[in-house]
């Protein structure tokens, strides 16, 4: 298929079928600590080194302490702006209690309109839609989401809706984001045994790809993200038998 983003994530763009639509609006979902922020911003980094501009939009987390925590990870700007955060979090505590007056979805738009036509931005990320909804008041929900993903699907840019799910909770979309979303990647923390934990990625849906619709292990060493299939205990167990003494 042509004009497809790849992540340049190993392993991923294989189980997508080959990256992302360009323009498709892709909800990241997941629970606390299952790296969705640094997902969508090092698919975004990668694609920056490669010429295309990314801005990742916070409505809570500090900017600062976002660039901070990617450039650990050896996701550093060089002072080019590679991916450009804009901290919408400062605003809202520069604006403290006069914050629920502004009209917060035509904000968010106009912001994404400016960024796609004046700097050439090609992939957004808004972090995160809970913050969103939080400052929105939303009358509609359903309908006033349907208006808001299809005017970020009209800028013709690459967008990532990242969503907090609860822990424990089995309900990834309240207001119906999983249908009206182009996407949706699912991030899961998953027990192993009795005492490992193992962070497992599923693409749920991706409008137009014949993606793997199961289960992967995705592994983090510092510096990238690996994807690969789930290797079972038992597998590893016959892989890698015991060595006698």
């Amino acid at each position: 298929m042509e004009d497809l983003i790849p992540t340049r994530i190993e392993g991923l763009d294989q189980l997508l079928g080959g990256g992302i639509p360009r323009g498709h609006l892709v909800l990241v979902c997941g629970t606390p600590g299952t790296m969705k922020s640094t997902l969508c911003y090092t698919t975004m980094y990668n694609n920056a080194v490669h010429g295309q501009k990314g801005l990742y939009i916070s409505l809570e987390q500090d900017g600062e302490h976002l660039r901070s925590s990617m450039a650990k990870l050896g996701m550093t700007d060089n002072g080019d702006n590679r991916v450009y955060i804009l901290d919408l979090g400062m605003i809202r505590r520069e604006l403290a209690e006069r914050e629920v007056t502004k009209d917060w979805t035509r904000m968010l738009l106009d912001v994404a309109r400016q960024a796609v036509q004046e700097d050439r931005y090609t992939m957004l990320t808004i972090d995160s839609l809970e913050a969103f909804y939080a400052l929105a008041s939303l009358d509609n929900p359903r309908r006033e989401l349907f208006h808001l993903f299809n005017e970020m699907k009209e800028l013709g840019i690459t967008v990532f809706f990242i969503s907090e799910v609860p822990i424990g909770s089995k309900v990834l979309a309240k207001n119906g984001e999983d249908f009206l979303a182009d996407g949706m990647i699912m991030l899961q923390h998953v027990e192993v045994g009795e005492t490992d934990v193992q962070l497992r990625l599923r693409c749920v849906k991706m409008r137009q790809m014949d993606h793997a619709p199961g289960w992967f292990a995705v592994h983090h060493d510092g510096e990238r993200f690996l994807v690969s299939q789930v290797l079972s205990r038992r597998r590893r167990m016959v892989a890698e038998p015991d060595t006698p003494e």
